[in-house]
């Protein structure tokens, strides 16, 4: 199974000038604890929601004031829509992350893939497996 096929197409994205309010602002609206900060078509990081809790507010700093680019995940690691979901686990556990930004071949975001996006669609075949199997055992 490829990454398109799971991944999450409507990406929460804040540019480089906006501050950790507006981010969370953005997880709000969205429904999301990730938001990709990007400039133009670039991805230049990944903030959630734990990032502004503790590096902005923990800190006592002003989220209104405090800049994405002071909170964010700055080295990204992505990967491609026709990749496969086994290699982006892989991928994910190597760089110990949850999430990745997702790009085509134009290397273009076009969505974010979650670990949990991949274990619900694992479960879902799983379950349809023991399904078949189950009724041919009757």
């Amino acid at each position: 199974m490829k990454i398109k096929d799971v991944m999450t197409s409507e990406i929460a994205c804040v540019d480089t000038k906006s501050t950790a309010a507006d981010a969370a602002a953005k997880m709000k609206n969205q429904n999301t604890g990730t938001v990709i900060v990007v400039d133009g078509d670039s991805v230049k990081g990944i903030v959630t929601d734990r990032q502004i809790a503790i590096k902005a507010v923990a800190e006592k700093k002003d989220p209104k004031n405090t800049p994405v680019s002071d909170i964010m995940t700055k080295d990204i690691v992505g990967c491609r829509e026709n990749d496969d979901i086994f290699d982006a686990l892989k991928t994910m556990g190597e760089n110990k992350v949850r999430r990745l930004p997702v790009v085509n071949d134009n290397s273009q975001l076009v969505g974010i893939v979650s670990i949990s996006d991949i274990a619900r669609e694992m479960r879902s075949g799983m379950d349809s497996m023991f399904d078949e199997i189950t009724k041919s055992s009757r």
